[in-house]
């Protein structure tokens, strides 16, 4: 009987080991369950999270696209304005040039000028000199002491 207790005790031993390994078996399969629930709840959650960033890159893609046309758009407006401002330095300087050349002409034309109201001035104290010289001689030369002018025209020449 003994032998007997102890198969007994052997079999109800073995029965609650089975028992409490099919126990933890089932609760291990609803653990599994719940952790393969919550993997399908993150996978719809990735997958709904990839739609939206998809259509949140859609537009940032076009965004940068548009971004990179503007500045190239930029680039090519700093480049026209370098080359409108070489355009500006060249003609600056023509102007440069000809504005010193009209400048230096018009010293020229004006020395020219005094110059030749300087000779007209000398003339006409010449003339005025000759005349003087004139009235002086006949004043001399008169009988009666009376002078006699002799009138000249500005552009004739006085020979005596």
């Amino acid at each position: 009987m003994a032998m007997e207790w102890i198969a007994t005790a052997a079999a109800a031993a073995f029965v609650v080991w089975v028992a409490g390994t099919l126990l933890a078996a089932r609760m291990l399969l609803a653990r599994l369950a719940r952790i393969q629930a919550a993997a399908e709840s993150v996978r719809a959650d990735v997958h709904r999270l990839s739609g939206e960033l998809s259509q949140v890159l859609l537009p940032t893609e076009q965004t940068v696209r548009s971004v990179l046309q503007s500045v190239e758009s930029a680039e090519r407006l700093f480049q026209a304005a370098g080359q409108v401002g070489g355009t500006i330095e060249s003609a600056t300087s023509a102007v440069e040039r000809v504005a010193t050349t009209l400048s230096r002409s018009a010293i020229s034309h004006a020395e020219r000028i005094a110059h030749k109201r300087e000779v007209d001035q000398a003339v006409q104290w010449a003339e005025l000199g000759l005349t003087a010289w004139q009235l002086w001689q006949s004043g001399r030369n008169s009988p009666s002491g009376e002078a006699v002018l002799k009138t000249s025209s500005p552009n004739s020449s006085a020979s005596e």
